[in-house]
């Protein structure tokens, strides 16, 4: 099996995924680009965080963006690898109570027309899949991951809305097929640097919520819908700290971009976000 990884322009480095009050996705790391000796198998563990969100206020202890994942992996030959994940994501934003200005209609758009909101979201994922590895070069290797997940998103949030009170929820669950693409290169003997391209298809279905139509229109949290992800700049980086111990760190950098996104652009009422960009770090244990 040849697999080809398209280059691209280096100025799409500089994309990025925009993030809203309310997300549709919150995007996981990488499977692991890095091939095993036959029947090794391998636990991680990592934690991971996302890119702030503009227009959240500034409050140390009102925004919060954290995830835990681990996985285990198993080579059942020289170029398969079969492989299962979970991670549990939290995250809370409070946005700025709004105040409106005369003839302007605008002020609180961002924050699908409510005045002030603390936003509240938890996230679940479980995935299986499969990797599959070409014949390794002596400083390189490519490799194709095929991954199918299940994802439940939780939301609850509380604020003002025309000046009273209110409390709203958002519960869905969705399904995903991703394909990831990696072209690792061999640094050292114990220091691996892979370029990763991954593309996600997302299923979400009827989420049950008190949403109004409307809310659920300009916040951009539509169920019932199909979603796009690519990923053309993703980073791993795989060490061995210690010389002849399976013992292993490893640090990742992805950026997820929607399809339908226009990076840097502002809020539009209606306009579906996700969480895309993000940093992990983990580590890892082979037993052979």
């Amino acid at each position: 099996m040849r697999l080809f990884i398209p280059s691209l322009p280096l100025s799409i480095c500089f994309l990025c995924s925009c993030a809203g009050p309310r997300n549709i996705h919150s995007t996981s790391p990488f499977v692991s680009p890095v091939s095993l000796k036959k029947g090794s198998t391998t636990i991680e563990a990592c934690y991971f965080t996302h890119g702030g969100q503009p227009n959240a206020k500034d409050s140390v202890s009102g925004n919060h963006d954290n995830a835990l994942g681990f996985s285990l992996s198993h080579m059942l030959s020289p170029k398969t690898l079969v492989f299962g994940s979970v991670d549990l994501k939290k995250e809370s934003n409070y946005f700025h109570d709004s105040v409106a200005l005369a003839g302007d209609r605008s002020y609180n758009a961002y924050n699908a027309g409510f005045d002030s909101s603390v936003v509240f979201g938890k996230r679940y994922t479980a995935s299986v899949g499969v990797e599959f590895f070409t014949k390794e070069t002596r400083n390189s290797s490519r490799s194709l991951a095929i991954a199918i997940g299940y994802h439940q998103v939780n939301i609850n949030e509380s604020g003002l809305l025309m000046r009273n009170p209110y409390k709203r929820f958002y519960k869905l669950n969705q399904i995903s097929l991703s394909f990831q693409a990696n072209l690792l290169f061999k640094v050292t003997k114990r220091l691996d640097v892979a370029w990763i391209l991954r593309v996600t298809v997302l299923n979400s279905f009827k989420a049950h919520t008190d949403y109004s139509a409307q809310e659920k229109f300009n916040s951009g949290l539509r169920d019932k819908s199909v979603y796009g992800f690519f990923c053309p700049t993703g980073l791993y980086i795989h060490l061995q700290p210690f010389r002849n111990v399976p013992f292993y760190v490893n640090g990742q950098f992805f950026n997820d971009v929607a399809f339908w996104n226009r990076s840097f652009t502002k809020y539009e009422p209606g306009r579906t976000f996700i969480k895309g960009t993000g940093v992990s770090t983990g580590i890892q244990y082979v037993f052979r």
